[in-house]
């Protein structure tokens, strides 16, 4: 999360990729409470672009990937902490596939947020339903 977005409200694009009984994943840590926690790939949605289009772009730019059967399943608020600042995101949540189905079979798909590499992962959805991993915002679990 970007210091840009201190104080204000960031609307973003996330989608649940489903993979079996997992789900698509990356790993991030607060870094003044070192507490590990995952979020769903996706970003920012910028000015004059619709959720679905920032959906497409993000997952373009971070994992130059391309999604089908696009479903938008909720929009919600997410008011939370990281890094000792209250952070407000309007988030709108997605449900939608992998356009070219061989990265299914990845166990890790190398992104890239900005300067920041990162390694998506897939996990069992029953860690995040019995709370053995966090993942946020918490209201995913509720569509899982």
């Amino acid at each position: 999360m970007l210091k840009e977005y201190k104080n204000k409200i960031r609307p973003i694009s996330i989608s649940i990729i489903r993979n079996s009984d997992k789900i698509l994943v990356y790993e991030r840590e607060d870094d003044i409470t070192k507490k590990k926690f995952y979020r769903l790939v996706g970003g920012c949605i910028e000015f004059g672009e619709s959720s679905k289009d920032a959906l497409k772009r993000e997952f373009q730019e971070e994992l130059s990937l391309d999604l089908s059967n696009i479903k938008l399943l909720a929009t919600f608020e997410s008011i939370f902490e990281f890094n000792n600042n209250t952070m407000h995101e309007i988030v709108y949540l997605f449900d939608s596939h992998f356009h070219d189905t061989s990265f299914y079979s990845k166990k890790i798909i190398d992104g890239l947020e900005g300067e920041r590499a990162f390694k998506a992962i897939w996990i069992p959805i029953s860690n995040f339903k019995e709370k053995k991993e966090l993942i946020y915002p918490e209201e995913i679990i509720d569509y899982l």
